[in-house]
């Protein structure tokens, strides 16, 4: 005789705690960062790669949205910030590849959808986390083109935009105004506190298998905990910022526009990106210990 079996009991979870760590270690984190990266730069190139081209693919069907975006008088640039939703698997997958790297393996392309394979709650919560990415920079591009009336966009456009083809050189945008200065600084406010809990929170949910809005607040508390440490971190990336700046513009001056000089330029910003997201690793491990569940 079979007896009656009650409802299936959910896995333990890992015990999480949140370290205390010194200032110096923001520093120490850029180094490893920048280590590993060099270890295996083509790998981590090539991840990033991949990120652009899943946000590509995604694109494709974003783009069959924006008739209807504009036929409800949205804003068709609303609909295309969808593509952010894969954010979290970024920062995942840079993980995972810098993970490999301490342990001598290879970074591998595939490692972008490796977090799609874990339970089904880790996908919903990374999901959810993608929905916050894309609520943030949104609420960022109302609340900016609310208070200036677009005009920061329209800068950034005629600055960053190609010009169409037989158009001729394009005249430089004005500069902008103390009023689009100070949105602009507002709107890089809002992503940046908005992204605190965010932080940490895709990690949280593949190795300490938390829920989403656990893993959020978890994220808040370790970096309230490390803040001094994530200040150096900032500062250093700042100044890492500026020297790469630095050492492009005197190539400018020796190189002028040319192809050679925006390919350097092309690879340098990819590169930069990269080892930012390599260095999260490194904060991540330094702020929680997680422990496997007793047996």
């Amino acid at each position: 005789m079979t007896l009656p079996t009650g409802p299936a009991t959910p896995p333990p979870v890992p015990t999480v705690r949140i370290r205390r760590i010194p200032a110096q270690a923001g520093l120490r984190w850029i180094r490893q960062g920048l280590r590993a990266f060099v270890r295996q730069p083509a790998g981590f190139m090539g991840l990033f790669a991949m990120f652009l081209m899943a946000m590509l693919l995604f694109s494709l069907p974003v783009a069959f949205l924006m008739p209807l975006a504009e036929a409800i008088h949205l804003d068709p640039v609303v609909v295309s910030l969808l593509s952010l939703v894969l954010m979290p698997l970024l920062s995942l997958a840079f993980m995972l590849g810098t993970e490999a790297v301490t342990n001598d393996l290879r970074v591998r392309p595939a490692l972008f959808f490796l977090p799609l394979r874990a339970s089904v709650e880790a996908r919903r919560s990374l999901l959810a986390i993608g929905l916050l990415y894309v609520a943030l920079f949104a609420l960022a591009w109302f609340i900016g083109n609310g208070i200036d009336d677009g005009e920061t966009m329209r800068w950034f456009s005629s600055r960053f935009m190609m010009p169409p083809e037989g158009s001729g050189a394009p005249a430089l945008p004005a500069p902008l105004g103390q009023g689009a200065q100070f949105v602009m600084l507002l709107k890089m406010a809002t992503i940046a506190i908005g992204s605190i809990p965010l932080w940490h929170a895709p990690a949280l949910v593949y190795w300490a298998r938390q829920g989403a809005a656990k893993a959020m607040f978890a994220s808040v508390i370790g970096l309230w905990r490390t803040k001094a440490a994530l200040a150096v971190f900032m500062l250093g990336w700042l100044a890492l910022m500026f020297a790469v700046t630095s050492a492009l513009a005197v190539l400018e001056l020796l190189l002028g526009g040319s192809t050679l000089f925006l390919v350097i330029g092309v690879i340098s910003s990819w590169a930069m990106s990269a080892v930012f997201y390599v260095t999260l690793w490194f904060g991540f491990v330094d702020t929680f210990e997680i422990a496997a569940p007793a047996a």
